[in-house]
C-alpha cells in the first residue's frame, strides 16, 4: 500500500465526514460560507464575498508560503475550485515529503507553537531564513529586542536643522551665554552645511569622516565633537532619538598634544604696560592679575568691579565655565583699577581686541637703523592666552594652594597643579604682583622699543 493510496482514502474521508464542509454546494444558501475543505494540514477556505449587491464566493488557498485566491459567481464552483486545489497539492506533497520519525516529532512541536498566529511552518521558515541572511545569523530574538527599545515608529520626525534652532532658543531660555551660544552656533553651523537630512539619520562613523575632515588641531576637533554631541543630546531629551541612540560611541574623543603654559616675564609685562594703548590697558592688567579670560574681560562693565569689597564678579552670562565667580583684586590691580576705573560701561572700549594687540606686538620691534634694513622680529611675540597663564603661575607660586587658585580662576585644583605648579619661583611672583603704575618705572623695559 503506498502513501498516495492512503491519502486518497483520506480525502474521501474528509469529504465524507467534514464537519465545515457543505454536503452539497447546491442544498446550501450564502449563510453556510466560509466552508473549509481539508486533507491532513492542506486545506482550502471558500468565502462569501458580496461585491456591489452581487452574490461572489471567494476560495483561499496555499501553495507552500503563497496565498493564493480566486473569486466565483457561483458557490458550486468556488468549492470544486478548492476540492480540486487541496487534493492536487496535498497529493504532489505526499509524492514528494518522506518524514522521518524524529521529522514527525519535531513538526508535532512546532505545531501548537505557530499557532498563535496561525502561520504555516513552511511560511516561518522562509521567513526565519530571509531574517537570519539580513541580520547576518545574529539572533532574532535579540534583534527584535533592539528594534522594539528603539521604537523608531513613535519618534517625531524632525531634521538636523529643527533640532538646532529648537536647541538655541533653549539655551537662551536657561541664561547661558552668548558666548558658549555662539560658540555652539558657529560649530554647528559648519555641521549642518553637510547634515540637514532627518536628525535620526545622522550615523557615528559619518560624524567622525566629518570632524576628521576638519583642518584644524585636534582639540578643536574635540571641541567640534562636543558640540555635535550638545545637540543629539538635546534631541534625545526631545525624544527626537531613542534613547538608548549611541552613534556618538563611534567618534572618539582626538589625542592633544600636552599644552604648554607659555608666560610672560615680569619685565616683558612691564614693557607691554608702558607701550599699550592707554584704551587697552584694563584688557592687559585684568587678564594678567586678576586671571579672567579674555572673553571675559571684553564682555565684562564696570558696574561689576567693586574696589571697596575688593571684588571682581564674573557673572555667568560672560562665564565660559556659565558658572558666576568672584574673583579677588589683587593690591597691584587695585592700583591700576583706581586709574582706570569708570562708574559704568564697557571695561573694554577698544572694538578690534586683537587688532590693538598686534599693534602693540609690533611696537616691540627694534627699530631699523635704516630703511633698506630688514624689519626685526618683535622682541615679545604675543604667546596663546599668556596672560591667563601667567596670573595662574604667579599666583600658585604666590599663595602656594591651588584649589584657592582653581576657585578665583573658574578651574578645577587638578588643572592648575598640573599645569602651573613650579613653573616660577616665589621671587619671580612677589616681582609680578609689585608691578604698578608708580613701579613700571623702577624696573628697565627691554631697551630698543618704539612706542605703540
Amino acid at each position: 500500500m503506498n502513501a498516495k493510496s492512503a491519502k486518497e482514502r483520506e480525502s474521501k474521508k474528509n469529504l465524507e465526514n467534514g464537519a465545515n464542509q457543505p454536503e452539497s454546494a447546491e442544498s446550501k444558501s450564502a449563510s453556510d460560507f466560509p466552508a473549509t475543505y481539508r486533507v491532513g494540514q492542506i486545506k482550502a477556505t471558500v468565502y462569501h464575498t458580496p461585491t456591489n449587491g452581487c452574490d461572489s464566493f471567494t476560495t483561499v488557498w496555499y501553495e507552500g508560503p503563497t496565498r493564493r485566491r480566486k473569486s466565483f459567481p457561483d458557490p458550486n464552483a468556488a468549492w470544486d475550485h478548492a476540492v480540486m486545489m487541496v487534493d492536487s497539492v496535498s497529493t504532489n506533497e505526499v509524492e514528494e515529503i518522506r518524514l522521518s520519525g524524529e521529522e514527525r516529532l519535531s513538526y508535532a512541536r512546532a505545531k501548537p507553537v505557530l499557532a498563535e498566529f496561525g502561520f504555516t511552518l513552511d511560511s516561518v521558515a522562509v521567513e526565519y531564513r530571509d531574517a537570519k541572511r539580513l541580520v547576518r545569523g545574529r539572533s532574532l530574538v535579540e534583534v527584535a529586542r533592539f528594534y522594539e527599545a528603539q521604537r523608531m515608529r513613535d519618534v517625531p520626525k524632525k531634521t538636523v536643522s529643527e533640532v538646532y534652532e529648537e536647541m538655541l532658543l533653549a539655551k537662551r531660555d536657561e541664561g547661558l551665554s552668548n558666548r558658549y551660544i555662539g560658540d555652539l552656533r558657529g560649530r554647528l553651523r559648519r555641521f549642518m552645511a553637510d547634515h540637514d537630512g532627518e536628525i535620526f539619520e545622522v550615523k557615528g562613523p559619518a560624524i567622525r569622516a566629518w570632524i576628521q575632515g576638519l583642518k584644524v588641531a585636534n582639540r578643536t576637533r574635540n571641541n567640534f565633537r562636543l558640540s555635535v554631541q550638545t545637540l543629539l543630546s538635546f534631541a534625545k531629551a526631545q525624544r527626537y532619538l531613542p534613547k538608548d541612540w549611541d552613534e556618538m560611541e563611534a567618534v572618539p574623543l582626538w589625542k592633544q598634544k600636552e599644552e604648554v603654559a607659555e608666560i610672560f616675564s615680569p619685565s616683558e609685562m612691564v614693557s607691554l604696560l608702558t607701550l599699550a594703548d592707554s584704551r587697552l590697558l584694563p584688557f592687559l592688567v585684568i587678564g594678567a592679575f586678576a586671571g579672567l579670560q579674555s572673553a571675559e574681560v571684553e564682555r565684562l562693565d564696570w558696574t561689576k568691579v567693586n574696589l571697596q569689597s575688593g571684588y571682581i564678579t564674573v557673572d555667568a552670562s560672560i562665564a565660559k565655565t556659565n558658572s558666576r565667580r568672584l574673583v579677588p583684586i589683587t593690591p597691584n590691580l587695585k592700583v591700576w583699577l583706581q586709574k582706570l576705573r569708570r562708574t559704568r560701561g564697557p571695561v573694554v572700549e577698544i572694538a578690534n581686541v586683537p587688532n590693538a594687540i598686534q599693534k602693540l606686538v609690533d611696537a616691540t620691534r627694534p627699530a631699523r637703523a635704516s630703511e633698506d634694513e630688514p624689519e626685526k622680529e618683535p622682541t615679545i611675540p604675543w604667546r596663546h592666552n599668556a596672560l591667563r597663564h601667567s596670573f595662574y603661575s604667579y599666583r600658585l607660586a604666590e599663595v602656594k594652594n591651588a584649589a584657592q587658585v582653581a576657585l578665583e580662576a573658574g578651574n578645577s585644583p587638578q588643572m592648575i597643579f598640573k599645569h602651573y605648579r613650579e613653573l616660577v619661583a616665589e621671587e619671580q611672583a612677589k616681582e609680578w604682583f609689585a608691578i604698578t603704575p608708580a613701579e613700571v618705572a623702577k624696573i628697565t623695559p627691554i631697551p630698543g622699543l618704539k612706542a605703540a
